[in-house]
């Protein structure tokens, strides 16, 4: 069954999903205002938005499709109607999800070294396409630049498996100036072009630093004070809130700790899981490197000071990535689904005793211990998995890459 044929239904789903009766979000509050200023005429003051103190805390290239669909809308006077508005802006962010599963399936194909078809082509779309992650962040939580980051995040991880250094620079440049939090997976891909050499992440890293100035200097120059809170200031002011370990200590002597450095302990987290697969027989391969990226993001959901579901959107699809790339038949049925299925219930779960949840709002310290509990274990056994897992020279980002689809499967037996 082609996958092409569900396109159309696809996009249909995501227009009757704008029309539900949800709370308004992040689309509805800062996104679609900023976009606002810009169709004004001030698209490098898109960052003086705020609601109720709250600020476009990402970079601005979620902006410039959404700018461009308000275009549209204004002409068709829906600017100032939600529904029609919201799913204007559905539609156009649909395409980026799919681009995002189209990305997502290469991958597991390039890991695999073989192409998937028929009605498992069809799972695998659907899959990345329509899981509980990606509907709480986009439909849920209106958070339109997770879908684009991760598409940046993966066309970055193909480009590098290719040797196409800078190129992969400035995607992941990109995916950064999409979603703030996407700089902590430059710890996996520093550690992953340092087995190439120190140039090559010299290379890769310049690009980055290029990309992100280009990016971010215009709007700096125009509205420095703005600027400087929503994406660099803004955060650590914030208080410890649901979902977190961090809870425990919010009426304790930590709690001021915690606040401001709650980051630390992410970093620290990633640092220390991308270490240890990084020292591991055949380094980060592209197949551990999927497995460390997925770890480095669950970090920041299992340590940061607040948790809402929408942070699993990128531990979702790497780690989805990681196990489908690596899955042999021999390795049973739960090997393959124990990873996307937890993380889609911890999503779930954690949606439904929010704050905003369709439940009573579950106590901050018992939702904080079970996140932190059942992350900390998905995390603990992709560790494992893939720390045992020997790679292929092939697969290894330590030597040049030609066509992956040309070559035989980068996996090898187990240690």
């Amino acid at each position: 069954m082609d996958p092409r044929a569900w396109i159309a239904p696809y996009l249909a789903l995501w227009i009757a999903l704008a029309f539900l009766p949800i709370p308004a979000s992040d689309l509805d509050n800062v996104f679609w205002p900023s976009a606002k200023v810009a169709l004004d005429g001030h698209p490098l003051l898109v960052y003086l938005v705020r609601q109720n103190g709250y600020p476009n805390a990402n970079g601005p290239v979620s902006l410039i499709p959404l700018t461009a669909v308000g275009l549209v809308v204004r002409a068709l006077g829906w600017l100032d109607a939600p529904y029609p508005r919201r799913a204007a802006a559905f539609v156009l962010f649909s395409v980026f999800v799919l681009l995002m599963a189209r990305e997502s399936l290469a991958a597991v194909e390039r890991l695999r070294g073989n192409r998937i078809d028929g009605l498992p082509r069809l799972l695998s779309y659907a899959t990345f396409g329509m899981a509980p992650p990606i509907w709480l962040s986009i439909v849920g939580y209106g958070h339109i630049e997770q879908p684009i980051e991760v598409w940046f995040l993966l066309i970055a991880v193909r480009w590098m498996d290719r040797n196409w250094i800078f190129r992969s620079g400035i995607a992941f440049g990109l995916a950064v100036l999409s979603r703030s939090s996407a700089v902590l997976l430059a710890i996996p891909l520093a550690l992953a072009s340092l087995g190439r050499s120190p140039a090559v992440a010299a290379r890769l890293f310049a690009a980055v630093a290029m990309t992100g100035a280009a990016g971010i200097l215009p709007f700096y120059l125009a509205d420095k004070a703005d600027v400087s809170f929503s994406l660099f200031t803004y955060r650590g002011g914030l208080p410890v809130g649901p979902g977190s370990i961090w809870s425990l200590t919010s009426d304790g002597a930590l709690a001021p700790l915690v606040q401001h450095w709650d980051i630390a302990a992410v970093v620290a987290a990633a640092v220390a899981t991308n270490l240890w697969l990084a020292t591991r027989r055949g380094g980060l391969s592209e197949a551990r490197l999927f497995a460390a990226m997925s770890l480095t993001s669950a970090s920041f959901a299992l340590l940061a000071k607040t948790v809402w579901p929408y942070y699993l959107f990128e531990v979702f699809v790497l780690a989805t990535i990681w196990v489908a790339g690596t899955w042999r038949q021999e390795d049973g049925i739960a090997r393959l689904v124990v990873a996307p299925i937890t993380i889609s219930t911890l999503a779930i779960v954690a949606d439904v005793t929010s704050p905003y949840g369709g439940l009573a709002p579950a106590p901050a310290q018992v939702e904080g211990v079970a996140m932190f509990f059942l992350l900390g274990l998905l995390m603990v056994w992709t560790i494992w998995e893939a720390g045992r897992m020997a790679s292929a020279p092939r697969a290894s980002f330590a030597a040049d890459s030609s066509s992956p689809m040309r070559n035989p499967s980068p996996l090898q037996p187990r240690e």
